[in-house]
């Protein structure tokens, strides 16, 4: 684009001017004075995509000659006038520009380009697909399955990158003509751009216990649109505002088809049937799938600020929205014969989403005598769905086309949740306060297993300080959410008109997490001491504990702890040395039921046989490194700075299961799975002239994992099943990564 050139010949010419002028701490330039600093310089050698792709995946290496930081500040020599413009990785795929300018007290205006690159392929991924404007299309088919159907894999799957990359672009402008009156306006694009991994399994099989993957690739070009204005009066300790906040997304691509290559002919040759039939090679044709709707929202708010006596403050807001979301529906299937066989599928047009969320909230802080400190806040909001019922009828999957029909009806989701706070703080002497946190929230809902839900949280916290080199903090929360009347078969979630006998319901026993009764028990601590003015040792220690007591089947238990200690010291004048290390543990386990060894009706009325699964999550991380600069000695005549820091990061997983010898399927315990990160980050600067220095780096990074779960897939998988494809797509990989750059970085 033209104002990557632009920036990017900016950067190159502020280079050339640096070497040529003269050694000034300030460029005076008539009224104006101008300062600031170019880095440029190379990468010897840079690093290819497709040896470290995981390293690259947020990076880019590819060009050899960088300008790492270019910076530039203008003002006028009355002080009324200010530009600052910063550029980071000059015309790189991640590169970011900055710029402000304005007048003192009275206009200020922001505005920053970012680019945020994603690599999860470089010629590693392989596909037999073309695609053009979201249709994938196949120019032939596999005319058999099983190793017949990998081999045509092999033959025809082409090479292809596949990248995201993602544009930010914002400006904030604020303009205060008196000082009592501001206005302000801002506005936001994201728009990115390239190709995403996805998955597709709809009707490519006899049933959902068949599905066949088809793993492609989502051709992404989406917009997001923020627009938002306000102004704010202030007069007398009173403030009083008003926004509008608007967005507005739109997808380029709206739907995925993709060819079925477990199906007979290409193109027209191609006969949809209402069967699927592995070895026959017959079914749909294709397959298709929605992408994001275009959407939009609206939100208007006021708020307001102001003092009362006794040294009170309050604060309040009020905001109303309007989401609306009405992108058309899709046919369920672009199977003709099935179309044919169903007749008109009963669904309306399009969603006629409508959301009206209102926000309140309101503070008061008041500190009435010198040691007390009184805060209280009250805040409701209401996520009013005006979104319609759907009713589809005549919805029928493949294969199941002499079912009866079942229509059924999805209805919309609201909510609404109050929460009532108070926090007072008493400073019992001039080292010792104590604070006291209670909390009260209720949840109403419409569409969740449980109608009501409410939860009281309240604990104290103390912080000491009984020497100016000695500090000690504790905190402790206690919390319960109560569920009465959890109805895991609720017939407002998604209703059956007309009843289907054949439907299994859900295990009255199994509570869903996030609507369960719990009970939270929440502790941390924290001390730091300064022995000597020069050394800072700290540690520190949090604690979870999660239970759901009302649960019979699914989660029964988590807990996390996190202990922590770490030393900050300074032995010389310009040397400074620092240290943390971490460790981090989750567990938790759930009870789950076999149902395959017990005959219908479900739920059963025995709770036999069960597994039980027990697993942990655990990890732990060190850090440590030195900033020392070298003052000019002998060997170096001028000051020089030194950084190293070392990080290494290290995480397992492990999960293991006990259940009843007469579950259809023992239990077993699934292989262990976790990563390894370290990485050295070394840099040297040397001045060569008091404006002048040169910056030498060495990045090492290594990535290593053991995870049974990651794709580790060539062009195809070895083992897939007989009528599937995927992308070959191996950006997990572990690596072992080196960057050395050398640049030379100039201030004027």
């Amino acid at each position: 684009m033209n104002l990557k050139r632009l920036l990017a010949g900016c950067g190159t010419m502020a280079l050339v001017l640096s070497v040529v002028s003269p050694a000034l701490a300030q460029v005076d330039l008539g009224q104006f004075t101008a300062d600031g600093s170019v880095e440029a310089g190379a990468i010897p050698q840079p690093v290819p995509y497709n040896d470290v792709a995981k390293y690259q995946e947020y990076r880019d290496l590819a060009q050899q000659f960088i300008v790492p930081k270019l910076q530039l500040i203008l003002g006028d020599k009355a002080e009324n006038y200010y530009v600052q413009f910063d550029a980071v990785d000059v015309a790189q795929k991640n590169q970011m520009y900055s710029l402000r300018f304005g007048e003192y007290g009275l206009l200020d205006v922001q505005a920053k380009f970012i680019e945020i690159p994603h690599y999860f392929s470089d010629h590693v991924a392989s596909t037999p697909y073309d695609e053009s404007g979201g249709n994938f299309s196949l120019s032939s088919k596999p005319t058999a399955t099983g190793a017949a159907l990998q081999s045509w894999l092999g033959e025809n799957s082409k090479p292809f990158d596949m990248s995201l990359l993602e544009g930010v672009a914002d400006i904030n402008v604020r303009y205060t003509p008196t000082p009592s009156l501001s206005f302000s306006a801002n506005m936001d694009l994201q728009n990115p751009t390239g190709q995403q991994p996805f998955g597709g399994s709809f009707l490519f099989g006899a049933n959902p216990g068949t599905f066949k993957v088809n793993e492609l690739w989502v051709p992404t070009q989406y917009y997001t649109y923020n627009f938002g204005t306000g102004m704010e009066y202030s007069k007398n300790g009173w403030l009083i505002g008003f926004q509008y906040q608007g967005s507005f997304f739109v997808d380029d691509y709206s739907t995925l088809t993709w060819d079925n290559p477990a199906t007979a002919g290409v193109g027209s040759a191609c006969t949809d049937s209402a069967t699927f039939t592995s070895t026959g090679m017959t079914g749909p044709c294709q397959g298709r799938a929605a992408m994001y709707p275009n959407n939009q929202a609206h939100n208007f708010i006021v708020n307001g600020a102001g003092q009362l006596p006794f040294n009170t403050h309050v604060m309040g807001s009020l905001e109303y929205g309007f989401w609306l979301q009405n992108a058309p529906f899709i046919p369920l299937t672009s199977n003709s014969t099935m179309r044919q066989s169903l007749g008109s599928v009963g669904a309306p047009n399009s969603l006629g989403g409508d959301v009206r969320p209102f926000f309140a909230n309101f503070t008061i802080d008041s500190n009435p005598i010198e040691p007390l400190d009184l805060k209280a806040t009250y805040s409701y909001f209401d996520y009013d769905n005006q979104t319609p019922a759907i009713t589809f009828t005549g919805v029928k999957s493949l294969n199941d086309v002499s079912d009866p029909q079942t229509p059924f009806t999805a209805y919309p989701f609201s909510f609404s949740e109050q929460d009532l706070s108070f926090e007072p703080t008493y400073r019992i002497t001039d080292t010792l306060a104590a604070h006291f946190n209670i909390k009260w929230q209720t949840n109403h809902n419409a569409g969740l297993e449980v109608l009501q839900q409410d939860q009281t949280s309240y604990g104290p916290s103390l912080d000491w300080n009984p020497y100016p080199w000695l500090t000690f903090r504790a905190d402790y929360q206690h919390a319960h959410r109560d569920s009465p009347g959890y109805n895991n078969n609720r017939t407002s979630l998604v209703q059956v008109l007309g009843g289907d006998p054949g439907a299994i319901e859900e295990l009255q026993d199994l509570r869903r997490f996030d609507e369960a009764t719990l009970d939270v028990n929440q502790t941390s601590l924290y001390a730091s001491v300064q022995p000597i003015e020069t050394l800072t040792l700290f540690t520190a220690f949090s604690y979870d504990d999660d239970n759901y007591p009302s649960t019979d089947f699914g989660l029964q238990h988590t807990s996390s702890y996190s202990p922590s200690v770490g030393a900050s010291w300074d032995p010389l004048a310009g040397v400074h040395l620092f240290s943390d290390y971490a460790w981090q543990a989750y567990d938790w386990n759930t009870r789950s039921l076999d149902e395959s060894t017990i005959p219908a009706p479900k739920p059963p009325a025995g709770k036999t046989p069960a597994w039980t699964a027990i697993g942990r999550n655990q990890g732990s991380n060190i850090d440590f490194g030195m900033d020392i600069a070298i003052p000019p000695n002998r060997i170096l005549p001028r000051p020089s700075h030194l950084k190293l820091q070392y990080t290494y990061t290290v995480g397992s997983n492990s999960t293991h299961q006990a259940g009843d010898t007469a579950a259809a399927t023992s239990a077993i315990d699934y292989p262990s799975v976790g990563s390894q990160f370290q990485e050295l980050i070394v840099q040297y600067e040397y001045e060569l002239r008091d404006n002048v220095a040169i910056n030498i780096g060495y990045y090492f990074t290594h990535y290593g994992e053991n995870n049974f779960m990651v794709d580790q897939m060539g062009n195809y998988m070895p083992h897939a099943s007989a009528n599937s494809t995927f992308l070959g797509n191996t950006v997990m990989s572990p690596y072992n990564a080196n960057v050395g750059f050398i640049t030379l970085k100039y201030k004027f």
